[in-house]
C-alpha cells in the first residue's frame, strides 16, 4: 500500500474514533447510531424494514426510535 492510502486509512480510523467518542458523550449507543445512519439514507423507512436491515426485532427498533425521538435525533 502506498503512503497516501496509508495516511487516508489513518485519518478514517481517527475520524471513526471521534464519532464514537462524540456519540458516547451524547448518550447514543452503536445500535442507535446504526438506526440514525439507516434512516438518514432511507427517509421514511418503516420500523419493520429497519429491523430487517439491522437484524433487530420490531420491538428493539421501536424502543430505539422512541429513545432517539426523546433525544431529538428523530422526528
Amino acid at each position: 500500500m502506498d503512503a497516501t492510502k496509508r495516511q487516508i486509512t489513518k485519518i478514517a480510523r481517527e475520524a471513526g474514533k471521534l464519532v464514537v467518542q462524540m456519540m458516547k458523550e451524547e448518550g447514543i449507543g452503536s445500535g442507535e447510531f446504526d438506526l440514525i445512519h439507516l434512516v438518514r439514507h432511507h427517509p421514511g423507512i418503516s420500523q419493520r424494514d429497519a429491523g430487517q436491515s439491522l437484524n433487530m426485532d420490531k420491538g428493539a427498533v421501536a424502543r430505539r426510535v422512541v429513545s432517539l425521538e426523546q433525544k431529538g435525533y428523530l422526528l
